[in-house]
């Protein structure tokens, strides 16, 4: 592992191939693990960045700064340190918030955005978990102090267990992904959940994506979805995905939130048809319910 210094905070990240430059962003809860099977394909012809995202990993992980605009501004100082820039950003649930918000305020930066499982305000709410934004209203004023004060908890492995399962669709059950140990290793720090939290407590910020409309010369588009997703629910991602007007989408059957573990083949095809501007022959026969 790599790490990339911001100010006091550290930033692991893993690097392999040579090309033009990709960036893998996790979701939370999860490390740069989940991409370990579409790097390997995709630094066949590219360089492959796959990032610890700020609290998760190996990267820092502070109690307070788990903010939108934190991951945002650690994002765009690493493009800029390892002079990547134009780079194709690809990200899921939150790793797919923040690479689309680094390209409504630098678009330069950005030579095409592949957004899996795109993390708003909106598709959170829909989700299993949605009902915890009503705690984070109630709590909303002490929003800071409780992350900051918040205890060191390890998950126990049967809830962990649990935890990774219910992101997984019929193929991840089926083949008992959820025993992962690199899906699982995330949960056995204390910080894990204080960082969590913090991502609960700025749901806010991410309202903004709700409302974006690509304007001309926004770099383009791809947008995946796991039909079985039950953290952030296709049904609440396609209007999400309309507004988006992608230059193309992928909804994938039998995947739920994480599809580039459950599918590592076929999204790795996505991305690299994505960030090189072309599509297979198959491509129109994409699932689309």
């Amino acid at each position: 592992m790599h790490v990339y210094r911001h100010g006091s905070l550290s930033i692991a990240f893993a690097r392999a191939g040579r090309g033009k430059p990709v960036v893998l962003l996790h979701n939370g809860g999860a490390s740069h693990a989940i991409w370990r099977h579409v790097a390997v394909r995709l630094a066949g012809s590219r360089e492959v960045f796959a990032l610890d995202l700020l609290g998760f990993g190996a990267s820092s992980r502070p109690p307070c700064g788990h903010t939108l605009d934190h991951h945002v501004e650690i994002l765009g100082g690493f493009i800029d340190a390892l002079r990547i820039a134009p780079t194709a950003l690809v990200g899921n649930c939150m790793g797919a918030a923040i690479s689309l918000s680094l390209a409504t305020r630098r678009p330069d930066a950005a030579s095409a955005l592949v957004l899996v499982n795109l993390l708003t305000e909106a598709t959170f709410r829909a989700g299993a978990l949605g009902p915890m934004l009503t705690l984070r209203r109630a709590l909303s004023g002490w929003a800071g102090a409780l992350v900051r004060l918040f205890p060191p908890v390890t998950v126990p492995r049967v809830l962990s267990r649990q935890i990774v399962r219910s992101q997984m669709g019929a193929v991840g059950r089926s083949a008992r992904m959820w025993t992962q140990e690199e899906l699982l290793s995330g949960y056995d720090s204390p910080a894990q959940m204080r960082s969590l939290l913090g991502v609960l407590f700025d749901m806010p910020s991410y309202r903004v994506l709700d409302d974006f409309s690509p304007g001309p010369g926004f770099p383009p588009i791809t947008t995946l979805w796991g039909l079985q997703n039950t953290v952030l629910p296709a049904r609440a991602g396609r209007a999400l995905v309309e507004r988006l007007r992608p230059a193309r989408q992928e909804w994938l059957d039998g995947c739920g939130h994480l599809p580039m573990v459950e599918a590592p083949e076929r999204v790795s095809a996505i991305i690299a048809e994505a960030i090189e501007g072309r599509r297979s022959r198959d491509a129109e026969k994409s699932t689309a319910s």
